[in-house]
């Protein structure tokens, strides 16, 4: 990380979003996972055919394949700023802050606030640039 690094407004936004959204992008990507699965549906008769003109099956496939390479890139940004932390303190203050969204007053952990504040500063710059807004 670069000293003197300040994340735009906007920038700075997103990340905390997609940071505080972690637990959801991992339930989304499993369910992803299982609705590619089940992306067909039967025909009323049982028999195949295609009255669209194309494949809907296929197309539905895709949507959900772009939709979960979406989501393994910002679950992997979100890991990789992570386990960039320095201790498992960091972690553990990153973990209850933003994905678990407990205050930083409520967290007993051996951190004085402005450090709590350079950590979370620290991840949100990292996961910045792991998304390629920096």
């Amino acid at each position: 990380m670069q000293k003197g690094i300040k994340l735009e407004n906007g920038v700075y936004k997103r990340c905390l979003a997609t940071a505080e959204d972690y637990y959801n992008l991992l339930r989304r990507r499993k369910e992803i996972e299982e609705e590619v699965i089940f992306a067909g549906r039967c025909p009323s008769d049982g028999m195949p055919h295609n009255s669209s003109g194309g494949d809907e099956t296929a197309q539905k496939a895709e949507r959900l394949i772009a939709r979960k390479r979406r989501l393994d890139e910002q679950i992997k940004a979100i890991e990789q700023a992570w386990n960039a932390a320095r201790d498992n303190t960091e972690k553990d203050f990153i973990r209850l802050n933003l994905f678990e969204y407990v205050p930083m007053s409520s967290i007993k952990l051996p951190m004085s606030p402005r450090t709590m504040k350079r950590c979370r500063q620290r991840f949100l710059i990292n996961l910045a640039a792991n998304l390629f807004e920096i």
